[in-house]
């Protein structure tokens, strides 16, 4: 027997299965929605924290290379005596830089390591304790430099990933308060500009530490100062990242870190003036 069913019943199941169908349409399209507007979301998050890690490293490595170079621009300080022949009549013995390629092997007397290898660099900086207009009587840690100490001797160098100077608050090098500058510091590497001669002002090359012999560290009249950074929180970028070291090699991470160079040049102005 064959079942008639009234019309108005007929559309009633049809409108209802239409409904079910708009209905599963409508989820399908909010959840994809939700997951567009939920994938925007994560990108841009993950961009601000990108930017806000360039911006904290930025600002850090401008603030690490102010303090190197306030110091090497003081590096060869003496007092001027005007009895003294010569083109600089300034009474300051001796290197006023000295650079380790690698890195000390005694950060307490600044001795180089017997080996310079690809390790990053280190520097120690000297320059007369001079009180007065002059104002030298502050280490870079900003501590006093003590008034039996003649001779300032304030050395950079990196600990694990973090930018440290020993200072000069202290009558012996070794007992001198080292502090760090910057930390998430990945390599820090140095060359030398060399003058013709001790009398000389004008850069004829520059040097890396392992190619100078030690008549050379006089001849220093500016320093090249490259510091390699790294974003402290990973994540922040793609997990493939790549990026150029302080030789200017291409280099390839993983670990989903952002590195940045910079890089400054600082003239030794009690060379060169």
């Amino acid at each position: 027997m064959r079942h008639h069913y009234p019309a108005a019943l007929r559309r009633r199941r049809s409108s209802h299965g239409r409904s079910l169908v708009e209905i599963m349409i409508a989820i399908v399209i909010g959840l994809l929605l939700l997951i567009s507007i939920t994938a925007f979301y994560l990108t841009a998050q993950r961009g601000s924290r990108t930017q806000e890690g360039l911006r904290s490293a930025d600002d850090g490595a401008r603030w690490a290379l102010s303090v190197m170079g306030e110091q090497l621009r003081l590096a060869g300080l003496g007092r001027v005596d005007l009895s003294l022949l010569g083109a600089r009549p300034v009474t300051f013995d001796g290197a006023p830089v000295q650079g380790c390629d690698g890195g000390f092997s005694n950060v307490s007397t600044g001795a180089c390591i017997a080996a310079p290898n690809s390790n990053p660099d280190a520097i120690a900086v000297r320059y007369l304790r001079i009180d007065g207009s002059l104002s030298s009587t502050t280490d870079c840690n900003g501590r006093t430099i003590p008034a039996a100490r003649a001779m300032a001797e304030n050395a950079f160098y990196l600990a694990g990933n973090t930018l440290m100077c020993r200072g000069s608050d202290q009558n012996t090098n070794a007992l001198s308060t080292p502090e760090p500058i910057l930390e998430n510091v990945q390599d820090l590497q140095l060359t030398y500009g060399l003058a013709q001669d001790a009398d000389s002002a004008n850069v004829t090359q520059y040097m890396p530490a392992s190619g100078m012999v030690a008549a050379d560290w006089n001849r220093v009249v500016s320093v090249r100062v490259c510091l390699l950074v790294f974003d402290a929180a990973p994540g922040n970028a793609d997990v493939a990242t790549t990026y150029r070291d302080c030789n200017d090699a291409v280099q390839n991470i993983a670990d989903g870190r952002m590195r940045r160079r910079f890089y400054s040049s600082f003239a030794l102005r009690n060379r060169v003036g």
